[in-house]
């Protein structure tokens, strides 16, 4: 093979390669946005805290004790949070529907709540049966 066609031969492996890599970014790049990520639960928070300043701080065992309460408290307020956050959203998704409702023929209400009990389906499946999704 001439050195000419080793060019050609190398030229066309590398466009097939950064079209395989540009597709497959594409791809990857659509699904993770339609993916949702789940937050993480504030035990893993406050354990990744706990390692991240243990590691990064050289913390002597009396600070770890000291310190560990205060996280422990951080995160029992972020799921508190959390818990009221959710609750207000959901408060207003079901105002939402209610409002709908009013303006909805018999047919599409049907077709509504169908939706509506599919979705909750979903998010149960997805986020356990403890969902309390409107």
């Amino acid at each position: 093979m001439t050195s000419l066609g080793k060019r050609k031969l190398a030229t066309y492996v590398l466009a097939i390669f950064l079209a395989g890599a540009a597709s497959g970014a594409l791809v990857a790049w659509q699904v993770s946005r339609r993916t949702p990520v789940a937050p993480l639960p504030p035990a893993e928070i406050g354990a990744r805290l706990r390692a991240r300043f243990q590691s990064q701080l050289a913390l002597t065992p009396d600070q770890v004790q000291k310190i560990d309460p205060m996280i422990d408290q951080a995160m029992r307020r972020v799921e508190t949070i959390r818990q009221e956050t959710a609750s207000h959203v959901f408060a207003n998704v079901s105002a939402l529907h209610e409002q709908m409702l009013t303006v909805l023929t018999p047919e599409q209400k049907a077709s509504f709540e169908e939706l509506e009990r599919v979705r909750r389906d979903h998010l149960r499946q997805k986020f356990g049966p403890a969902t309390d999704a409107p």
